[in-house]
């Protein structure tokens, strides 16, 4: 998704002379439109509800590089476009490659370094286990503490534990699945959720990016003037 500003409209008539220090006004002119759009584009993804991550992706660029130009223009865009647009249109997301269920990861799920959830592939690496897929009415869902959103199947572990140091699953010892070893966790009996299983997910329209290219084209004006000295 993509906004750029521009305005050499404005300047016809004007002496070539001028052109230079016209120049500078117009590079300050749209670089200050761009990080208006910036900003507002993050405000907007923020105030609905889909975190700074991905209000982090909003870029901008201000062409020709390194200097002021009469044609200068910023380009505004995102480094998440595919998400952007599901949430600017409304989209109904489901199974790439043929694929029957959507993995949708649960707070149980370990975690990169930059906060990226490990995919399902990555989580059975991690823990050396292949996943049980279980329906809802199953019994071990019962056994189960992990908050899940509705779905029509789940995928997880059990015979895990709590590491102490972080407070993260990991695989048990046979010790810790033994009872009556001093070693013992009760958690090891516990169907672990990792992953909840639905055929699509539809995502609303939760960004409106025409009204926020209309602000901008409606501001660049004022900021011609403001720079305008």
């Amino acid at each position: 998704m993509r906004h750029s500003v521009g305005g050499r409209e404005s300047l016809d008539g004007l002496e070539r002379g001028l052109e230079d220090e016209i120049a500078g006004f117009v590079t300050k002119a749209i670089r200050e439109g761009a990080d208006e759009v910036k900003q507002d584009w993050r405000d907007q993804i923020m105030d609905a509800g889909l975190g700074q991550r991905l209000a982090n992706t909003i870029r901008t660029e201000i062409y020709p590089r390194a200097q002021n130009s009469l044609d200068a223009a910023g380009l505004i865009s995102t480094k998440a476009p595919k998400i952007i647009d599901s949430y600017a249109r409304g989209a109904t997301i489901r199974p790439a490659n043929g694929g029957r269920y959507l993995w949708i990861p649960t707070d149980e799920v370990p975690k990169m370094r930059n906060g990226r959830a490990l995919d399902p592939r990555e989580v059975e690496a991690r823990f050396g286990k292949r996943f049980v897929i279980i329906n809802p009415q199953d019994w071990r869902m019962r056994t189960s503490s992990t908050a899940v959103k509705r779905g029509v199947a789940y995928a997880g572990f059990t015979g895990l534990a709590i590491r102490r140091a972080s407070g993260r699953w990991r695989t048990a010892t046979r010790n810790q699945m033994t009872p009556g070893h001093r070693s013992y966790r009760e958690t090891t009996r516990q169907f672990v959720i990792m992953f909840t299983l639905v055929p699509m997910v539809k995502v609303s329209k939760r960004l409106d990016l025409d009204a926020i290219a209309a602000a901008a084209d409606a501001r660049f004006d004022g900021l011609l003037s403001k720079h305008w000295r």
